[in-house]
């Protein structure tokens, strides 16, 4: 399209019409971005400033505390007698301890067998504990006392969802 001269044809209308306006009157000067540049880059700053320190600090706090999650598991016990049997001759029944490892062999959790479940696959000797500090090594379980003890290496995914510890006696 040739602005300058108008010459340009629409098929079958002749001349294309020209939308230009006559040049008018200078535009009124925008003070008001000049009065404003200075309080807007130190707003602007002083905003940046804060949302580093609070992504800082969100960051520093997110490495130096540790997830944690609600490990549960429970021990496979006789449906009659609601207690299970070990290896060793012992047996486990309700309020028998519970205590979690960690791979380094640290003492991570302890709670007891408390609830005693029955299902169509089994009966179950329960417990839960919440703060578990979550590791990818997995945990070595406890069960029991001095007297009777039993124990299992279970995975972090296992505790998480309900891990079933069989005592082979």
């Amino acid at each position: 399209m040739d602005r300058g001269t108008g010459g340009s044809m629409t098929p079958g209308y002749g001349p294309a019409p020209e939308m230009w306006l006559d040049p008018g009157p200078p535009l009124p000067r925008r003070t008001w971005q000049r009065r404003t540049r200075v309080p807007v880059i130190v707003a602007t700053a002083a905003a940046m400033i804060v949302f580093a320190v609070i992504v800082g600090v969100a960051v520093v706090a997110g490495l130096l505390t540790a997830p944690t999650f609600t490990a549960k598991g429970g021990v496979v016990a006789d449906c009659l007698t609601e207690v299970a049997t070990l290896p060793g001759g012992g047996t486990l029944a309700r309020g028998a301890p519970v205590v979690l490892y960690d791979a380094a062999g640290g003492d991570v959790a302890t709670t007891t067998l408390s609830v005693f479940l029955r299902g169509d696959d089994g009966c179950q000797l329960t417990f839960e504990v919440s703060g578990v500090e979550y590791t990818d090594a997995g945990y070595l379980v406890s069960v029991g006392d001095a007297d009777g003890r039993f124990s299992e290496s279970v995975s972090t995914a296992a505790l998480q969802q309900g891990a079933v510890l069989r005592p082979l006696g």
